[in-house]
């Protein structure tokens, strides 16, 4: 008996040693995508000053080192002091600072500049990082109204030739968040607004913005005019939250692909948002992050990986990669960015101007999400602009994802000629969709 519960045991432990390796290469294909897309692309990164004190600090250091060996250019800001958030809530922002205090910020935020390089040097193995002074500032006139000498600026140029000649070489631009007047004036400027100057006159391929809270929004993706529309009607948003989310629908309306937020307290935040699809914080974009595209050779191995998993539907015939190459231009993908999470099949019948949607398959992972639905009404609309009179499509399941679209159930005299001699799925329901006439309109619920 007890030999048999050490048999047991061992191959549980086995298993689990197989389970493990398993989830490493999914993991590793599934970052590949974004590896090679992000090679020589930049970063700016915005360090919110209260990060330097947690501990987190290590973990945070060490990611950024990870992005920085795989070949993304990163582009460093750190805030000018570790704020106390629940105070800023509730104050106006970004906050006024007096010439008279200017010496004594001077020295908080050249601590800060060194607290940031030791713990990069310490922590962030590979990364050089290399501090000073990159861009010209001029008085923020948001603060003209007060009777005061003010020393708060806003970025009027940026060294762009000194900082790629610094990624060139393999350094790691640090930036404090000041920069000299052309009389020689000190100027304290935001680190969020600084960092997304440095995004758009960098051209970078994403502003990050790492934070000790989480957005304060539910959603994990949003474009610009969305989340415009919900700045205009929030109320009760803080100033500094407001200032976090403008800077990134800012910066994506004037070139930068990508925006986050990330609560980089929790570990492995960063490389969570950067090399998967899911993600963990909130991400702007001025694009169509979730897409309905047709398919390419590159496609290939994602959508027979799909088409060849379980089928919950024996009206979908499992198509060979010889059948794939000959025929991708039909296929039709749902994307979560770079990830191929649905697909299907459109085969013509040119003479009676008829579309079949065959070969409908979603990830596993991602059924009852909405993807299906999503994905025939993205080609329902495609087909309507092509003078197509009807789609049809074969499903074994009474309550199926074309219902939910509004296709009608037919009789087998309905399909097209080629369709009836090859149909030998007798199980299988035949549903169509009428594309004629303006009372036929693509269910988008």
């Amino acid at each position: 008996m007890r030999s048999k519960n050490r048999g047991e045991e061992k191959l549980t432990r086995r298993n689990e040693v197989l389970e493990n390796q398993q989830s490493l290469v999914r993991a590793l294909r599934g970052s590949l995508p974004y590896l090679e897309e992000f090679h020589h692309q930049i970063f700016v990164v915005c360090v919110s000053g209260e990060l330097l004190q947690q501990d987190a600090t290590p973990k945070i250091m060490e990611e950024l080192a990870l992005l920085h060996r795989v070949g993304v250019q990163l582009v460093l800001v750190h805030d000018n002091q570790p704020l106390n958030q629940s105070s800023l809530d509730t104050s106006s922002f970004p906050v006024a600072v007096s010439r008279l205090d200017l010496t004594a910020m001077q020295e908080q935020v050249a601590a800060i500049n060194w607290e940031f390089l030791t713990k990069l040097c310490l922590y962030g193995h590979g990364i050089m990082p290399l501090s000073g002074h990159f861009v010209t500032a001029r008085a923020d006139e948001r603060f003209q109204t007060l009777e005061m000498d003010l020393a708060n600026g806003v970025v009027q140029e940026v060294d762009l030739v000194a900082i790629r000649e610094t990624l060139q070489l393999r350094h790691t631009p640090l930036l404090a968040p000041w920069g000299t007047g052309r009389q020689g004036h000190l100027w304290i400027l935001e680190a969020r607004e600084l960092a997304t100057e440095l995004a758009i006159r960098l051209r970078a391929k994403k502003l990050i913005l790492l934070e000790n809270i989480s957005s304060p929004l539910v959603e994990k993706d949003i474009n610009t005019s969305i989340l415009c529309q919900w700045l205009r009607q929030q109320s009760s948003i803080s100033k500094i939250n407001q200032l976090r989310l403008e800077c990134m629908a800012t910066a994506c309306e004037r070139g930068v692909t990508r925006c986050h937020w990330l609560d980089a307290t929790k570990e492995g935040a960063l490389l969570t948002e950067t090399l998967t699809s899911g993600g963990i914080g909130l991400m702007v974009t001025n694009t169509a992050y979730r897409q309905v595209r047709e398919a390419r050779p590159s496609d290939i191995p994602q959508v027979w990986g799909l088409l060849s998993g379980p089928m919950r539907d024996a009206s979908v015939v499992q198509r060979s990669i010889y059948y794939l190459e000959q025929h991708i231009g039909r296929f039709r993908l749902f994307c979560q960015d770079e990830d191929v999470l649905g697909c299907c099949e459109l085969i013509g019948y040119p003479e009676q101007q008829t579309v079949e949607i065959a070969a409908l398959s979603v990830a596993l992972a991602y059924r009852n999400q909405g993807i299906g639905r999503e994905l025939i009404n993205g080609v329902l609309g495609e087909v309507r602009r092509q003078d197509t009179l009807q789609a049809i499509a074969l499903s074994t399941h009474e309550d199926n994802v074309f219902v939910s679209c509004g296709f009608k159930e037919c009789s087998l005299e309905d399909l097209p000629p080629e369709k009836r001699f090859n149909y030998d799925y007798p199980q299988s329901k035949i549903y169509v969709y009428s594309l004629m006439g303006t009372g036929n309109d693509i269910n988008t619920d």
